[in-house]
């Protein structure tokens, strides 16, 4: 019941109390977002600054996904999660947190940039079976989207190592003859350094989304929603190919 008596008290506040104003450029609170880590170091450290100087006395906290959303965005520790790759499946969000879906990608195979499998601009489905390749899947997860579309039809590839971060995977492959299934922002940036290559993988699969979560308590409020609206903004260019409808945040 202490969710459900923590919620009331939340809401039954704001009704009696005083409408509370947000001032980006002088306010001191703390704005929280648990991302995947390939979020954090990639498209993030790109705009945030930007967003650090609109308020300048406020606190960002970015951190990587963890196991215990649930509980941190209702205790209130954490105001916003992205997620990507089972999130409804692995973290058990319950009816009580708000989601809204802000990005869609397609998953591209990299290899480093040499790779002698990816020098014609793509890969045969023989070779993409037998080249030792990275699994990437969230902490508790089966399976990986790209070994689901492989069972489905069948087939299985070859797994050497399973990691839990697409950045991670993309550092692996750069300096071994390993293969990734990653996001094609990955790619891009990696290919854009001059370190990686990326070709179409030789399956279909579903794209990429990233869904933000967050309590419902703090939907209205006003600092809140300044951040989860940033935070939409910020992370909706990474969309490759067909963008979805505008969120609702």
């Amino acid at each position: 019941m202490r969710p459900l008596l923590r919620a009331g008290l939340t809401d039954l506040h704001r009704l009696i109390a005083e409408p509370i104003e947000f001032t980006p450029a002088t306010s001191t609170r703390r704005f929280s977002l648990a991302a995947p880590e390939h979020i954090v170091v990639g498209q993030l450290s790109d705009v945030l600054p930007g967003l650090i100087a609109e308020a300048p006395k406020a606190r960002f906290e970015l951190s990587s996904v963890l196991a215990a959303l649930p509980e941190l965005l209702d205790s209130g520790s954490l105001d916003l999660a992205l997620t990507t790759l089972y999130a409804d499946e692995t973290l058990k969000l319950e009816s009580a947190v708000m989601r809204a879906q802000l990005f869609a990608e397609r998953f591209v195979c990299i290899g480093r940039r040499d790779h002698p499998l990816l020098k014609h601009g793509h890969i045969d489905l023989a070779d993409f079976l037998s080249a030792p390749q990275i699994s990437i899947r969230m902490p508790g997860a089966r399976t990986s989207p790209t070994d689901t579309a492989l069972e489905n039809v069948g087939l299985a590839r070859h797994v050497a190592l399973t990691l839990g971060s697409a950045h991670a995977a993309a550092q692996y492959v750069i300096h071994s003859d390993l293969l990734a299934m990653v996001p094609f922002s990955v790619a891009a940036r990696g290919e854009a350094l001059g370190l990686l290559a990326y070709v179409d993988p030789p399956i279909e699969l579903p794209p990429v989304t990233g869904i933000l979560w967050w309590h419902n308590r703090l939907h209205s409020d006003p600092a809140h929603r300044w951040w989860r609206e940033k935070v939409g903004r910020l992370l909706q260019p990474i969309n490759f190919g067909e963008r979805p409808a505008a969120p609702t945040l």
